[in-house]
């Protein structure tokens, strides 16, 4: 069976469109001519509208025909187009049918393929389960046809053997990280990635334990500031206590020429503390002496 031309034969078909082509394309070249060198203005306006709708009719026209003679050269080829179409459903409706029936039996095939994988798998993994689940080995490119079960096997098992050797090492660490490190491994199934993730860790808790350290240094140069300061201060407390003289509680006898007796002014006795240098101090003493003040220490 074939598709055969019956009419027009071969050499029937339109080769080529024969019309006034180079005529009508110098006729219109000299038309437009005008046109090229033309400054339109405000008050020409209404001969460049005219100019342009002249211009438009004359394209309408050329396309009106292009469409003409193209609708005329489809008609005979949409009528075969759609006969072929006919007769490609009637070709169509078994392929599908077939194509229905090999994906059904593929797709088993493929399903019991993924099975005996499983058993590879389960023969194999020992105590790796939690570590290394089904899904983590398994590769959709097992249940290619060209994949055998002994290259799927060969596969696994070195997978499974790699994970092991693996873990020993993460082991043999004895790292206080190692429960980190083995789930950064099950994610990533990366011993470098691994391993990198425990000395990010250590490096985490050396810098923690030199801030620590730091802050306690400073904790303790703080406390031995105040100390030092707590101990000047009471020094300097001190030396201001010893260089005021308490009051003598004996007066001096002076003889003084007879004066006209007068009353004594009344005195008011105040206690407060003074805070100074002891040059400040001095000429406070100085002060209460010139002007007959008495003074002494406050009593506890």
């Amino acid at each position: 069976m074939e598709l055969r031309i019956l009419s027009p034969m071969e050499d029937g078909f339109v080769k080529k469109i024969e019309w006034n082509n180079e005529e009508l394309k110098e006729a219109i070249s000299a038309k437009v001519q005008d046109y090229k060198g033309l400054q339109y203005t405000e008050e020409t306006i209404k001969e460049a509208k005219k100019d342009k709708a002249t211009l438009n009719k004359l394209r309408e026209a050329i396309e009106t025909e292009r469409k003409r003679i193209k609708k005329q050269c489809m008609a005979p080829y949409e009528l075969f187009e759609k006969q072929v179409k006919e007769v490609l459903a009637i070709i169509d409706e078994p392929i599908q049918l077939i194509d229905s029936q090999i994906k059904e039996v593929e797709e088993q095939r493929r399903l019991e393929k993924k099975q005996k994988v499983l058993e590879i798998y389960e023969e194999n993994i020992g105590n790796l389960k939690g570590i290394l689940p089904f899904a983590k080995v398994f590769k959709n490119e097992y249940l290619n046809v060209s994949k055998s079960l002994k290259s799927i096997t060969e596969e696994i098992t070195a997978l499974i053997s790699k994970v092991n050797q693996d873990m020993d090492v993460i082991e043999e660490l004895d790292t206080k990280y190692e429960l980190q490190v083995k789930d950064m491994y099950v994610k990533t199934l990366d011993l470098s990635m691994a391993l990198r993730e425990n000395a990010r860790l250590e490096e985490v808790e050396r810098k923690l334990a030199e801030r620590r350290a730091q802050q306690e240094r400073e904790r303790a140069e703080a406390e031995k500031r105040a100390a030092a300061e707590a101990q000047k201060r009471a020094e300097a407390q001190q030396q201001i206590a010893e260089s005021i003289p308490e009051k003598s509680d004996k007066k001096e006898t002076v003889e003084e020429p007879q004066k006209e007796t007068t009353p004594d002014p009344q005195t008011v006795t105040l206690e407060f503390r003074v805070t100074a240098t002891p040059e400040q101090l001095q000429k406070l003493k100085e002060f209460l002496k010139a002007n007959n003040i008495v003074y002494g220490p406050v009593r506890k």
